[in-house]
This record gives C-alpha cells, sequence and structure tokens, in this order.
C-alpha cells in the first residue's frame, strides 16, 4: 500500500512538472507571447493562450494541459460562423479533410467556432516542450498553405 501512495505523490509533482517544463521552455527560448491560465478544475488544467498569425489573421490558439496524458493545440480559425445548417453542409467536407490530414483534426464548437485541433500525447515523465513546439510550428506552416482552401469550404464559395 505504501507504494501506490508513493506513486500518486510522483504523479502530482510530475504533473507540475510538466506545466513548470513548459513554462521554462518558454522563457530560455525568449518565446513570450502566452498567457497562462490556471482552472481550478478535478484534472488540474493549465492553458497556455496565444495568438497564431495566416495570412495577415490573428487566430486565437490555447494549449491545454492537465492531469491526462495529452496535450491538446487548439486553433481558433474562424469564431461562431457554423450553424446547425451551415454544418450539415460542411460535414462532408470536414470528414474529407479529416481522413486527408493527418496531425490535425478539424472540428465544430457547441458555439460555432472552426477550429484546428492536435492532440499530443505528453506523459509527465517524457514530456518534450520541443516537440510542443514543433507542433506549433507544423500548424502555422500548413494553416498558411491550406487558409484560402479551408476558409472556401466554410465560406462555400
Amino acid at each position: 500500500m505504501a507504494k501506490a501512495t508513493a506513486k500518486e505523490e510522483t504523479k502530482v509533482i510530475e504533473m507540475e512538472n510538466k506545466i513548470e517544463k513548459m513554462t521554462q521552455f518558454l522563457a530560455e527560448n525568449k518565446i513570450e507571447c502566452f498567457d497562462i491560465q490556471k482552472i481550478e478544475d478535478e484534472k488540474h488544467t493549465t492553458i497556455f493562450r496565444s495568438r497564431m498569425e495566416v495570412k495577415g489573421q490573428l487566430l486565437p490558439m490555447a494549449l491545454l494541459m492537465d492531469d491526462s496524458i495529452y496535450v491538446m493545440l487548439q486553433v481558433q480559425i474562424a469564431p461562431q460562423v457554423i450553424d446547425e445548417e451551415k454544418l450539415k453542409v460542411l460535414a462532408g467536407a470536414i470528414n474529407n479533410m479529416n481522413n486527408n490530414v493527418r496531425p490535425f483534426k478539424f472540428t465544430v464548437s457547441e458555439k460555432g467556432d472552426f477550429m484546428l485541433n492536435a492532440c499530443i500525447t505528453a506523459e509527465n515523465t517524457t514530456f518534450n516542450p520541443a516537440l510542443v513546439n514543433a507542433i506549433m510550428g507544423e500548424a502555422v506552416k500548413f494553416m498558411e498553405a491550406q487558409y484560402e482552401n479551408i476558409m472556401e469550404a466554410v465560406w462555400g464559395k
């Protein structure tokens, strides 16, 4: 029983280290574009908020970190533009994009926000902030290359 308790205590410490590793990585690399918000919830969520510039547009971006083994990258491509009717029309295009774009998935939030997501495995002991940073870089490159096509699908032009 003592081993189980020690392991649980280690998990909490490791979680704190994951967030500390990301914070330290940002500081060491002089990346100052993130606001950090700790949420008082059951999963101990921390949100690193920033913006991604794509084709002259500033898209809200967030890294969500919690007690799970995942970090979620979310980019809000278009806020509150997809209602139920538009979703019916756009569902096929979203499904097609999700089938053809492996690292990123597109979703529509309850508010109708059109989002790009990447789910990154991030165990506490092996968490690598440089990998997360590289994936954010790939998201920027992808959005730069595909933004017009994505928005054309959203607006149905």
